[in-house]
């Protein structure tokens, strides 16, 4: 018998929808988590939507993977990208889709800002510790704001806590206490339910939490400070990153000398 998540149930129960895997969408994700199917099967796939082939092949261009020879087709993009950062296109691209409706300028921002925070967040894990972890930071980056638009989309009154607010995460934080939400959790439900790694799931849980990040897993831990890391070189110093700066010199190696290279280098990419 399946066991119910209690966490899940109340928040489905405040009108919170969660966006849904199935159809296509479901056959890709497949396709892209599994180590046996093969890249052309996974690219005939891809092909088959325009838009996201066009996707794949622009970010497979992009400055932040410098490529030596540009990729002209779906199939050199993915060969190029790898599967961590495939199945992240096809999540980010999937997820914007179905959160269309919601036609708010403050979820332009939300996915503005997540493609530069992981962009950022490949690059931090590249020069620490853990280079193994680039392309799931990567992906958490991509996804780990997705709880907003789903929180604007259910609260009305979401949103307007951004007028004020200087960056997406500050406003993120502000509606989150004046609605009684929590953006991370549900970004981390999405995840989970999108069946996405457990570390990339607790990377994403803990993003606003550096005091929890002494008990959680290892790999989730490292993620969630990269994640912090990505918002730090987009976003610049903050109040926040103040208490992650200690956890990012001390687990990854990432610390305020390398942080300031790697924010002139992505200045200038």
């Amino acid at each position: 018998m399946m066991v119910r998540d209690p966490l899940l149930d109340a928040v489905l129960a405040s009108g919170v929808k969660l966006p849904t895997l199935g159809g296509n969408l479901a056959r890709l994700h497949a396709l892209a988590s599994d180590d046996n199917a093969s890249p052309i099967e996974l690219a005939s796939a891809i092909s088959k939507d325009p838009a996201l082939t066009g996707e794949f092949i622009r970010v497979a261009n992009s400055p932040v993977f410098r490529t030596r020879t540009p990729a002209r087709s779906v199939r050199a993009a993915i060969a190029f990208l790898g599967r961590t950062k495939t199945l992240a296109i096809i999540t980010s691209n999937a997820l914007r889709a179905q959160l269309d409706g919601v036609s708010r300028r403050e979820v332009a921002a939300v996915w503005s800002t997540s493609a530069a925070v992981a962009d950022a967040a490949y690059h931090a894990a590249q020069a620490s510790r853990l280079r193994n972890l680039a392309d799931l930071a990567y992906l958490a980056g991509l996804i780990h704001d997705v709880g907003i638009p789903i929180l604007i989309h259910r609260f009305p009154d979401y949103a307007r806590h951004f007028d004020a607010a200087t960056t997406v995460d500050l406003g993120a934080l502000a509606a989150d206490a004046a609605v009684g939400a929590d953006h991370a959790a549900i970004s981390a439900m999405v995840a989970r339910n999108w069946k996405l790694p457990p570390e990339v799931v607790e990377g994403v849980t803990l993003h606003h939490r550096p005091a929890a990040i002494e008990r959680a897993e290892p790999h989730g831990a490292s993620l969630a400070i990269l994640v912090a890391a990505g918002r730090r070189l987009h976003g610049g110093d903050s109040p926040e990153w103040q208490s992650w700066a200690p956890l990012a010199a001390a687990h990854l190696g990432l610390d305020e000398a390398v942080m300031a290279t790697l924010a002139g280098g992505l200045k200038t990419a």
